[in-house]
């Protein structure tokens, strides 16, 4: 099954390596010769990702009391690991930017995957353990990536499967192991294993929907896994969240999290959502 989904990935340049811009900046952050003037001056020769991430860095998403003015000033401040995830998200937002519409609603993908990271960004601030989840919404940004590489590669069998988990009212990973082999679970981890992305964002998105087959990063993974779940849900009223998100539901037990902390995380991400898809959309 992974040399299927090797040989799925293989022979296509844009997707065999991460966006460019995101390589050069992991590689100037791993030279200790590096500092932030140094790191921004890369930055700086793309002025459209420049531009979104002062935005970003000075929007309520982080907070900053002062206004941010500068690149190197924001890698002064944010540090290296948190200036890696966000060009990593911003830029990989880009590369997948020319799916055609008419292939797949792209509107739609963002906004769950948005949704999801959202969600994981307020669980992992409450997670005993929040210190080491910092990549959490990353991991919910990307965690459908591999849904994205079968509709770019193919098309018609994508539609094929999301067709057949319809008729049948079954599973879609079912579906799509049926018509592809195996499913945009495992394509998303691989696809983030050849680009050498940190390990905890590849295990949530290769299991995100079955955590209990992750065998490290499992608070990671279990969180996306209930941040997906919460993203379709209807979370409008405590109600409705307890009917499909019980307080006894075992992998919500399992996280370690307040249950009454639920309808109050549900309502940020609602307040957060189009703000935060101006930011990284622009729409």
């Amino acid at each position: 099954m992974t040399a299927s989904i090797k040989d799925f990935l293989a022979g296509d340049i844009e997707l065999s390596s991460p966006p460019a811009i995101f390589m050069r900046i992991s590689q100037a952050l791993d030279d200790e010769n590096n500092n932030a003037a140094d790191i921004a001056a890369i930055i700086q020769q793309d002025p459209a990702l420049s531009a979104r991430m002062l935005k970003i860095v000075n929007s309520a998403f982080f907070g900053f009391p002062a206004t941010v003015k500068s690149i190197d000033h924001a890698i002064t401040i944010m540090g290296g690991s948190e200036i890696r995830l966000l060009v990593m998200s911003t830029s990989v937002v880009d590369q997948f930017s020319n799916i055609p519409h008419t292939t797949f609603d792209m509107d739609a993908f963002w906004t769950h995957s948005l949704e999801t990271a959202l969600f994981a960004k307020h669980l992992a601030n409450e997670h005993p353990k929040k210190r080491q989840l910092s990549s959490a919404f990353v991991s919910g940004l990307l965690h459908d990536i591999g849904r994205l590489i079968m509709y770019s590669k193919a098309p018609d069998l994508a539609r094929a499967a999301a067709l057949l988990a319809e008729a049948k009212s079954g599973s879609e990973l079912e579906a799509e192991k049926s018509t592809f082999g195996f499913n945009h679970a495992e394509v998303g981890g691989a696809l983030l294993d050849l680009w050498k992305i940190p390990e905890s964002i590849q295990s949530a998105a290769e299991f995100h929907h079955q955590p209990e087959l992750a065998t490290n990063h499992l608070e990671e993974t279990l969180i996306i896994h209930l941040a997906n779940r919460l993203s379709r849900l209807d979370t409008s009223s405590e109600q409705s969240i307890m009917l499909e998100l019980p307080p006894e539901d075992p992998q919500w037990l399992q996280l370690g999290i307040p249950y009454r902390l639920l309808p109050l995380i549900s309502n940020e991400v609602q307040q957060e959502l189009s703000i935060t898809q101006q930011l990284f959309f622009g729409h």
